[in-house]
């Protein structure tokens, strides 16, 4: 849809970043967002990571969780504000203490909103008509302090409970049945305290069955004892019938003849451990019977005859000898007691506590302890409130501040303290950069900020914390005013964040675009001098290798003897290749006086005038689109572009302008005071050395001296230029003159004689 009229309001506008953005700074400013379209937002929408805030309160504006903040989100924060303050005075001054008399009560919530906060004041020991921080309420200890009722239905020791609940409690805990309370202590809730009392239940009923019920405790007292010998026993017994029954199925098929296979050697001890560890109890009877008198495994025989003589097994005996069916009658008889036990030791957490703790828990106030616990509960709608009234405080703090960096960049351009879009400043080169923004895609970053025209320099800082962790992230830093020739990779500065936590820095990459007017001006005669300094270098170089390659030659050819009769000569001296040194010398030499003489006769008939023109037109040549093409890049510099360059979708182009990079890259003022211009190093110069005023007395005559010859011998240059330009003149006139007058004289006739003065005068 779209809107014809514009929208009614008392709207309030300003010049901010070179475009008109909304001024926020009142209660009717902060409702005419809700008015305002979005397209005359100066943010549409931003990352969380891009904003200096705390988490917390993006996350609240942050309605969905998306990591991204949009216009329609804000506008719903907007409206939060405006429905749940009754005061909006405080919240467009930034305060932190929330008073609960500026909660709307009229709102959804704010009464128990309300409640929350006196109940806060409350525990704190604060006066009722003070007012609640954010780090308040994010104190659990504020709320659920001095009360046994904090919502969560938890309930602790530390509560000043009765001796028999808090012994409850502290059972319940032992038994490994706890829950966190709010307060950050152990405590137990409803389902802990009903699972313990359950397993308490079934304890004691066991308890009580076993001594009601006869057929568990079939031997009374020594059930217990006798089972267990009864256990250990059983699967040697049961090994001793199935060899039995085995020898006498197989002794009755022919054709399956038993075979003794194993052997001990007697001589060897662990041999004849492993071999009766491996055997029966006893040799296999031929009736399938167990003869406690015959012979038996002598790892066993103990343990099979203190149970032969107990009472467990006694009466099951013929004699000394165990049927197989006595024995099946035996171990029936204890499977009432062997089902008791193991439903004794299941893992129920009471394992700890003795028969008697068991026995007098049973009648602990479990009913007390569960009514403290629904109580607790019926708290928990004004408990719950909380996160509302956190909220709250949050927007009163920090929602003015927020809306001058996302529908107006009012912040960005306060010199008195950092935007929440600025990180922090960078100090390095004797300059402060405060435009520092942090960079999650490096490779996004640097696309987007070429397009910006805006020069950048990528920035690592790191720090040791405390816990001695290394913490190192990367940032983006524009250099808006100065230059940049001081700044290079690898250089290092320092980084102060907005809290003035100071970090190494280094420069690892640079955007280089140009910074400033004057830069742009100066970077011509830097490049030609650069240009001159390279060809001259590669001059010298050139001509320094023909030298030494043509000297060396030279001494070669003396070295080397060129007759027949040299090779039986002795070699000469060293002393004797000085002259051919000297000689190879005065060539170099000569050949530079001569370039220099060359270039001076060159010289002589070029004026200065001209001199200094193709200086200027090589400079020209040189710098002339360079300058122009920076002036151009520095007229469209855009700050909006490197906005985006850190997730803010920014809605208009705002030029960076000469007064705007001065505000984000400058050299501090130096404080007033006395200054001294004596220079430190003189203080402290060596002995013997030439006093300071003698040097520049002499440097002085020196340049007096220097200035005089070139000022003379320029004088004399122009000066023989003029005394030749006029005898030049002079000979050019006679010249003129003469051919004048033969012009004038007529040409005799063919075979006339010519008359004898214009003879004379033509032989003159």
């Amino acid at each position: 849809m779209i809107p014809v009229n514009a929208p009614k309001g008392d709207f309030r506008f300003r010049i901010i970043g070179g475009g008109l953005q909304l001024r926020l700074n009142s209660v009717q400013d902060l409702a005419n967002i809700l008015l305002l379209d979005e397209a005359l937002w100066a943010v549409t929408s931003v990352d969380i990571d891009a904003m200096r805030f705390d988490k917390r309160f993006l996350e609240f504006v942050d309605s969905d969780h998306d990591g991204k903040i949009r216009s329609d989100e804000v506008k719903k924060a907007v409206k939060f504000a405006l429905d749940y303050f009754s005061d909006l005075s405080a919240l467009t001054q930034g305060k932190a203490e929330l008073s609960p008399d500026a909660i709307n009560p009229d709102a959804q919530g704010a009464p128990e909103a309300i409640a929350c906060a006196k109940l806060i004041l409350k525990n704190l020991k604060r006066d009722p008509g003070s007012g609640v921080t954010v780090k308040d309420i994010l104190d659990a200890r504020s709320i659920t302090s001095f009360t046994q009722r904090n919502g969560d239905g938890v309930i602790s020791c530390e509560n000043g409970l009765s001796p028999e609940i808090a012994e409850l409690i502290n059972a319940i805990i032992a038994s490994g049945r706890k829950s966190l309370d709010r307060s950050g202590s152990d405590g137990v809730d409803l389902k802990n305290v009903e699972e313990f009392q359950a397993a308490l239940t079934r304890k004691n009923a066991l308890r009580e069955e076993a001594k009601t019920n006869r057929s568990i405790m079939v031997y009374g007292e020594e059930t217990a004892a006798v089972f267990a010998l009864f256990s250990e026993c059983e699967p040697l017994i049961d090994s001793y019938f199935l060899n039995s029954d085995a020898g006498i199925f197989l002794a009755a098929d022919p054709q399956r003849p038993v075979k003794k296979e194993a052997s001990a050697d007697l001589m060897v001890t662990e041999n004849v451990r492993t071999v009766l560890e491996n055997a029966v109890v006893a040799i296999p009877d031929s009736e399938g019977v167990l003869d406690f008198s015959s012979p038996l495994n002598p790892l066993h025989a103990d343990k099979l005859l203190e149970l032969a003589n107990s009472c467990a097994l006694k009466k099951y005996l013929s004699g000394k000898v165990l049927k197989k069916a006595d024995y099946i009658q035996a171990k029936n008889a204890f499977a009432p007691f062997a089902k008791w036990k193991s439903e004794m030791e299941v893992a129920d957490g009471l394992e700890k506590f003795t028969e008697d703790e068991v026995r007098k828990l049973k009648n602990a106030p479990f009913d007390e302890l569960k009514a403290l616990i629904a109580s607790d509960l019926s708290f928990a709608p004004v408990i719950s409130a909380g996160e509302t009234l956190l909220k709250m405080a949050y927007f009163q703090e920090f929602l003015m501040e927020f809306l001058n960096n996302f529908v107006s960049l009012t912040d960005l351009f306060n010199t008195e303290r950092f935007s929440r879009l600025q990180m922090g400043k960078l100090v390095m080169d004797g300059r402060h950069f405060t435009l520092v923004v942090r960079v999650t895609n490096p490779a996004e970053h640097k696309r987007i900020i070429k397009s910006s025209n805006i020069c950048v320099i990528y920035v690592e800082i790191t720090r040791t914390g405390e816990d001695k962790k290394a913490v190192k992230e990367l940032l983006a830093a524009a250099v808006t005013s100065g230059t940049m020739r001081s700044l290079f990779i690898g250089k290092h500065g320092v980084f102060f964040d907005s809290g003035g936590v100071i970090y190494d820095a280094v420069i690892k990459d640079i955007v280089e675009q140009p910074v400033s007017i004057g830069e742009a001006f100066k970077a011509p005669f830097f490049q030609f001098a650069d240009f001159l300094g390279k060809q001259t270098e590669k001059i010298f170089n050139t001509r320094n290798a023909e030298m030494q390659k043509s000297l060396s030659t030279e001494l070669n050819k003396a070295a080397v003897p060129t007759t027949p009769a040299a090779k039986s000569a002795p070699a000469p001296a060293a002393g004797n290749n000085m002259p051919m040194l000297l000689m190879g010398g005065g060539i170099g030499m000569a050949a530079l006086g001569s370039s220099i003489a060359f270039i001076a006769k060159s010289l002589q008939n070029v004026s200065f005038t001209t001199v200094l023109a193709v200086l200027a037109g090589i400079v020209v040549i040189f710098g002339g689109p360079s300058v122009i093409n920076a002036l151009v890049k520095i007229f469209r510099r855009n700050l909006s572009r490197f906005l985006e360059s850190c997730g803010c979708a920014v809605n208009r182009p705002m030029r960076m302008s000469r007064k705007m990079g001065s505000i984000f890259t400058f050299t501090p003022v130096r404080p007033k005071g006395e200054i001294n211009l004596t220079d430190l190093i003189d203080e402290f110069k060596l002995q013997g050395e030439t006093p300071k005023k003698c040097r520049k007395t002499v440097l002085v005559i020196f340049i007096i001296v220097l200035v005089g010859a070139g000022g003379y011998r320029t004088w004399q240059y122009f000066r023989n230029r003029k005394t030749a330009d006029v005898q030049i003149q002079k000979v050019e006139k006679k010249s003129n003159e003469v051919k004048k007058t033969s012009d004038n004289i007529k040409q005799p006739a063919d075979g006339q004689k010519k008359p004898e003065a214009e003879t004379k005068q033509g032989d003159k």
